[in-house]
């Protein structure tokens, strides 16, 4: 089976059709809408811009946690893991740089690029306290935690971002059901 990535209809193909995926498929393929074209513009608010950040992170975190998975037997392998959350939090309470000071609200403040956007995930190595004798440090049950923890996450992310577009759907409606 292979995940389609050109649409938004979530669906994997196989030979007796297409199926709907679950969501530990979708998730694992990292697989959720990319806003683009002329749109994008309605969407570039910090909320938006926090939610496809906190996204993209669960994905590529869950890719790592997977990989560490993967290298369980690997000698010598060091888990990592990723940090996001300190990184977001500092974006979310800078100020800019050489941002221009205002005198009135409606006044341009000379911003180009929200620090928001320039967010990146760090990669650590996980601390095991008990490697194994031949120096892998992958924790089975400790990167499973991580995982299910993550997926939860993934899965809050997914529900903040349906009810922010079920907002925009209502005031695009006018209010109207």
């Amino acid at each position: 089976m292979q995940a389609d990535h050109a649409g938004y209809n979530n669906q994997i193909h196989s030979k007796s059709g297409p199926e709907i995926a679950s969501s530990s498929q979708i998730l694992l393929v990292g697989y959720y809408p990319k806003i683009s074209g002329f749109m994008s513009g309605m969407f570039e608010n910090n909320l938006f811009t926090l939610i496809q950040k906190t996204l993209d992170f669960r994905t590529q975190r869950q890719d790592l946690l997977t990989s560490n998975i993967a290298n369980k037997d690997t000698p010598g392998y060091k888990a990592e893991d990723m940090v996001f959350e300190k990184s977001l939090e500092k974006a979310l309470h800078a100020e800019e740089p050489g941002l221009l000071k205002t005198t009135n609200s409606r006044h341009f403040d000379g911003r180009n690029t929200p620090p928001l956007k320039l967010v990146q995930a760090q990669r650590i190595h996980s601390a095991s306290p008990f490697p194994d004798f031949d120096g892998n440090t992958v924790d089975l049950d400790r990167e499973m935690a991580k995982m299910a923890e993550n997926q939860l996450m993934y899965n809050a992310s997914i529900r903040m971002l349906t009810h922010q577009f079920r907002m925009l759907k209502t005031a695009i409606k006018e209010g109207r059901l």
